[in-house]
């Protein structure tokens, strides 16, 4: 198998052949992240392909499943595909506004297109005429029960990296330091550096980063190395100084978390899903946001929070919008972590259903929500998640019962 070097020197010609179709040039592979485009799925999709890449004539194109300008509202993402890829390889990555995706579609009913769908398991709903061109999967969410011709591999592990990273070893032993850095890494931060009080990591999250962290070449620590782990600044451009998972995670981490300067909308769509449920159909968008509640109360106002979601619901042609934030924030004193949920309806759906939604969710011992404030007529719901724990892999699930109940 040629290394990885080698293949990240392949992503340069991507663009370009995805908008040259009008020449048949064989079958087309692509492997797709899901359209939230975290570090996770980044990640994986690059791996992926590359694992992918030897039994393939061609080789198979990773796309980034969110607008190339988007980017700016994930320096995390950046910082890590810059340092382990360089950066002229991480200007050729293609993303999903690189290109149409229709006409791909069209040519793969012509000449033949296999899609790999990592860190999801059903192609979004905005890019469903993809689902009959899947031919693999690799996740770590509930499976949807869609896509049945694929080939899948569905684990519910912390990070879908930990699983492409399995695929790697059983086929290669070993991988290159660049290439063990960058997979290490979104294992560490969907898991909260495999912290057992987060409960996200599994027996195999810790087993893939014991295999990769003897393969990353990890800096000589300096004797002020700590500090600089836990006061890692905005400008660090490079993690090529970094001498441990700990200060690896924290940098990545710190700067993920850093989105107080958003706007509202910047906020939704940061880190963003949005699915098709139940019969008749419901639109539903869930928005994960690492910071918490109170803050964003603080700084905006619940008046102008709502005013945010509904211009969101109406903009999205959403039926409900669900918005997920986590973080810690002080109590008595003491920074803890914490989860809010906050529940938003289009105008067109019925009082009747809302409330069957909502005390749907109240029951669901998967959320335990609490009430934050009075609840009104209209308008958005808040509420505290005390089951920490689950996040949107664990809430999606849930909400999608509670609707696809209303038509039982």
């Amino acid at each position: 198998m040629k290394g990885f070097g080698l293949f990240v020197k392949t992503l340069a010609a991507n663009t370009a052949r995805l908008n040259s179709l009008d020449v048949p040039s064989g079958r087309l592979t692509l492997v797709l992240g899901n359209e939230s485009a975290d570090l996770d799925s980044m990640v994986s999709s690059l791996a992926l392909a590359y694992a992918l890449s030897p039994a393939l004539n061609t080789p198979p194109i990773p796309i980034i499943n969110t607008n190339r300008s988007d980017m700016a509202l994930r320096p995390e993402s950046t910082l890590l595909l810059r340092t382990t890829l360089a950066n002229d390889s991480f200007n050729a990555l293609t993303f999903i506004d690189d290109f149409d995706l229709t006409r791909v579609v069209s040519y793969g009913h012509k000449y033949g297109l296999d899609v790999w769908l990592v860190d999801h398991n059903a192609p979004a709903s905005r890019q469903v005429e993809l689902e009959p061109f899947v031919r693999g999967i690799v996740d770590h969410h509930v499976d949807e029960g869609r896509c049945k011709q694929a080939e899948r591999q569905i684990e519910l592990v912390g990070s879908c990296a930990t699983l492409v990273a399995e695929r790697l070893r059983n086929t290669l032993g070993r991988v290159e330091p660049e290439l063990a850095k960058m997979l290490v890494a979104p294992i560490l931060i969907d898991t909260s550096e495999l912290s057992s009080s987060a409960r996200r990591a599994t027996d195999k999250d810790i087993e893939m980063v014991s295999w990769l962290v003897p393969q990353v070449e990890w800096a000589w620590p300096s004797a002020d190395q700590a500090d600089q782990a836990d006061n890692s600044s905005d400008e660090v451009e490079s993690l090529d100084h970094v001498s441990s998972t700990h200060e690896l995670y924290k940098i990545l981490d710190k700067l993920k978390g850093k989105v107080s300067h958003l706007s509202a909308r910047d906020l939704l769509r940061k880190d963003y899903k949005q699915w098709s449920v139940g019969s008749p159909v419901w639109t539903v968008g869930i928005s994960s946001i690492s910071y918490r509640l109170q803050k964003w109360i603080k700084r905006d106002s619940r008046k102008q929070i709502k005013k945010a979601l509904e211009k969101w619901v109406e903009d999205q042609h959403l039926d409900i919008a669900l918005v997920m934030t986590h973080g810690k924030a002080k109590q008595k004193g003491v920074k803890v972590y914490g989860r809010d949920l906050v529940v938003a309806f289009a105008r067109s759906v019925d009082k009747e259903q809302q409330r069957h939604v909502l005390d749907g969710m109240r029951r669901s011992e998967l959320l335990g929500l609490e009430p934050l404030f009075d609840e009104q007529d209209d308008g958005p719901v808040f509420f505290n998640q005390t089951r920490t724990e689950s996040s949107r892999k664990q809430v999606f699930p849930a909400v999608k019962a509670v609707i696809e109940s209303l038509s039982a």
